[in-house]
């Protein structure tokens, strides 16, 4: 009978290696790590007048006469100085607490914490070139800035007026404030500068009656202006009052 081939055996190291050529490949691709935020990324600022350190002028009559916040950002990075520089034109001078921050709470309306700056001045004569001109610097370029006038209104020695420079991108007024801002003449509502038209009498401090809520849309070159307040009524002491500022900048 003729003999057949062996048939060859399947070994356990035959299977072993068939095994290890056969077990599919794996590949582990490990998640690329989320960036940390860098604490100069653009972060929103808050002058909190309750609470942000700030240093006022010596005296009424020091030169130069100017207070600074010292204001922390949202994400860290370095704080901003923030100046308010005064200066008189014409017979203008500066009144009792101009440039510090009053103890009264609820300025405005605005909340029951809310303080404000306070910016008061005395004059010999309605015109505008007598004024106390407030001019704000900012350490780095700032954005979507926006704060409130507070307290425009008039009584029997005084009738307040605020223009700003350059003019807010938009404005928010009370029901009684007529204006926009500017120096120009006060022909209708939306002409000149802000002002109060209800009663004389004047108003509390923690009335919204005479506020004006302005916004800036601001930039990268947008660092300053200047706040410009005078008298058009019977000459004699006035004050008004700076809300919290909030906006957006680099932190560093």
């Amino acid at each position: 009978m003729p003999s057949t081939p062996d048939t060859p055996r399947t070994t356990r190291r035959s299977l072993v290696r068939g095994a290890a050529w056969s077990v599919p490949t794996i590949s582990l691709v490990a998640a690329a790590p989320a960036f940390a935020a860098s604490p100069c990324d653009p972060q929103t600022y808050r002058i909190d007048w309750g609470t942000t350190p700030y240093t006022p002028p010596a005296s009424l009559t020091a030169n130069p006469n100017s207070g600074t916040a010292v204001v922390a950002g949202s994400a860290g990075g370095q704080t901003m100085n923030v100046t308010f520089a005064s200066t008189l034109g014409g017979t203008a001078t500066r009144f009792d607490s101009n440039l510090t921050v009053l103890p009264t709470l609820n300025i405005g309306g605005l909340g029951a914490n809310e303080r404000g700056l306070a910016i008061r001045s005395t004059t010999t004569s309605t015109v505008n070139a007598n004024r106390q001109t407030i001019t704000v610097t900012f350490a780095r370029a700032v954005s979507a800035l926006s704060f409130t006038i507070v307290d425009l209104d008039l009584a029997g020695n005084f009738w307040d007026r605020v223009s700003l420079s350059p003019q807010p991108t938009r404005y928010t007024r009370a029901p009684l404030v007529a204006g926009v801002g500017s120096l120009g003449a006060e022909t209708t509502t939306e002409t000149g500068a802000f002002r109060y038209t209800g009663p004389s009498g004047g108003l509390d401090d923690t009335s919204g009656a005479g506020n004006v809520t302005v916004t800036y849309s601001g930039g990268a070159s947008f660092r300053t202006f200047d706040l410009i307040y005078w008298n058009a009524g019977t000459p004699g002491p006035q004050g008004i009052l700076l809300s919290d500022f909030t906006f957006t900048a680099n932190g560093c």
